[in-house]
Order: structure tokens, then sequence, then C-alpha cells
């Protein structure tokens, strides 16, 4: 009976360090829009937090309690504390963003209805880099296809809407060196360096934020 008690106390125990270390990966601080800033426990797993059009998030004071929902209009800014550590921190900001890429057709789209939750992969003094995943669909004799890819955007200083300027794509697609010259027609200097091929087709291919600091570094306020 000893035996079986001893068994029952190693397995709960176990089962609290396990629960321990999970409760990490939910650890966030969230930034309100007033300036509040609190931590607590978000309701997604960090890994798991790779969703499109998000425009709220559930907080919880303790791990797995109950939550309390905040809109994208009550939040600036959500951090997953655990990976503040990281060379690449997880942080979300609530921000306006275009609800498409923009076209010859539409150069520049409207807003989403609300912000939504965006990563910020790029913070620079004249530009915010974020990325958002989207569903990308492959249509087949028979079958569709559907995977997450990445739409990428920029946020300068004196604009309150992000620029949808790229999606992910696995491949070069034809004429690349225009599209990109569309993408990035609001900045000269850009334009200039794809012209004189120092920004290549797969260079902006294999890492689409590499304009990012470009922007950033010749960005000339609006008059």
């Amino acid at each position: 009976m000893k035996k079986y008690v001893f068994l029952l106390i190693c397995l709960m125990a176990a089962i609290s360090v396990h629960a321990e270390d999970n409760s990490k990966e939910y650890h966030v601080r969230l930034t309100k829009t007033d300036g509040t800033v609190f931590e607590g426990y978000n309701n997604t797993r960090l890994r798991n937090w790779l969703k499109p059009k998000v425009t709220s998030v559930s907080i919880s004071k303790e791990y797995q309690g109950p939550a309390i929902k905040y809109t994208s209009e009550e939040v600036k800014r959500l951090v997953f504390v655990e990976s503040l550590s990281d060379s690449i921190p997880v942080v979300f900001d609530a921000v306006k963003a275009q609800s498409k890429r923009p076209t010859l057709f539409s150069k520049n789209p409207k807003p989403y209805k609300e912000p939504i939750f965006l990563r910020l992969v790029y913070d620079g003094n004249n530009v915010k880099g974020y990325a958002m995943p989207i569903t990308d669909a492959t249509y087949v004799p028979s079958m569709t296809k559907v995977h997450y890819t990445w739409r990428y955007f920029y946020l300068t200083k004196d604009s309150d809407v992000a620029v949808a300027y790229w999606d992910d794509v696995d491949d070069i697609i034809p004429g690349m060196k225009k599209v990109m010259k569309f993408y990035l027609r609001e900045f000269p200097e850009l334009v200039e360096m794809v012209d004189k091929e120092e920004i290549t087709a797969r260079d902006f291919r294999d890492n689409p934020t590499i304009v990012l600091p470009l922007i950033d570094k010749t960005y000339s306020p609006k008059e």
C-alpha cells in the first residue's frame, strides 16, 4: 500500500512540474492603450499563436484560471514573457492594417474594420515591420491544398495604417523585379537598388524582411 501511495505522490509531483513548465509558454505581458501594463496568461500556447486576423485576446491572472477578453481596440501590445531572452522576442501589436495586398487596380486597399494583432519582426526608428499568417489555397483536380504562409507589412512613423507589401512564395514569380518595384514604389532608393540588383529577387523571396532596415535608413517623412 505504501508503495502505491509513494508512486501516486511522485506522479502528482511530476504532473505539477509539467504544468508549471507549460505555463511559461502562456505567460504574457499586456500593455493596454491607456498605458496600463500587467502580466497574466494567454489562452493560446506560444507555438500555436499563428492565426490570421486576430482581433481579441483572453487573459487570466492565473494559469488556466478564468479569463477576461480584451479587444484589439483596448490592447496596444502583447509580449510572450519567456521569449524576451531570445534574439527575436515574440511580440504582437494591435495595428490598423490593410486587408489585402495592393494591386494595380487597388493601390491603397481599405484596412480591416478593427486593428489586428500582427507579429513584430522589425522595430526601427522610422518603420516597424510586421508579419501575419494567411491561408494559401492551391487548386488541383479533385482536391484543394490549403496551407499557411506569411504576409508582411511595414508601418512608417507618420502613418497609422500598416501596408501589406509581400506574401511568402516558394518560387520566384514571373516578372519578380517589376513586382518588387511596385511594392517598394514609395521608396525611390530601394527601387533604384532593385534596378541595380543590389536587392535581388532571390534575396527578397528568401527573406522579405531584408528591405525593412533599408526603408528605415532611407525613409523621409511625408511633408
